[in-house]
């Protein structure tokens, strides 16, 4: 598999590149690919090292949203990678090969979600809950 890591300066894209390689020998890992390589999708998967690590500058922010808008230009899709230490390296791991699927949906009942399901429950238990029967005058 062909793992494209992308990021700002010092947001981490060599340790992550050492991690993943050590943790995971099969992968073949570019970082700072050419254009030409993204133009041509020749990577599997494409990672963008966020800005979450301490210190980081305004440099580093424009940087980023260069980055993500030549992405975004190109129909590119893209996993942004968070994390301290071992968090980082497990959240690359699940963008690259997501076992156990999509994160679950919410199941709680709130008022803002804007989830036909969610307002759908929301609304039938207040229509059958003994206070609808029985407002306040």
């Amino acid at each position: 598999m062909r793992i494209a890591i992308l990021g700002a300066p010092a947001t981490g894209k060599t340790r992550l590149a050492q991690a993943l390689t050590q943790h995971r020998k099969n992968l073949r890992i570019s970082e700072d690919p050419s254009p030409s390589e993204l133009q041509a999708h020749f990577f599997d998967r494409i990672l963008l090292t966020g800005l979450d690590l301490p210190g980081s500058t305004p440099e580093q922010h424009a940087a980023d949203a260069v980055l993500r808008a030549t992405l975004q230009d190109r129909g590119l899709s893209y996993g942004v990678v968070y994390g301290l230490g071992g968090q980082r390296l497990h959240a690359a791991l699940r963008l690259i090969d997501p076992q156990d699927g999509p994160p679950p949906r919410w199941r709680g009942l709130c008022e803002k979600c804007a989830d036909p399901e969610c307002e759908f429950r929301l609304f039938t238990g207040l229509t059958n809950s003994t206070a609808a029967a029985h407002p306040r005058s």
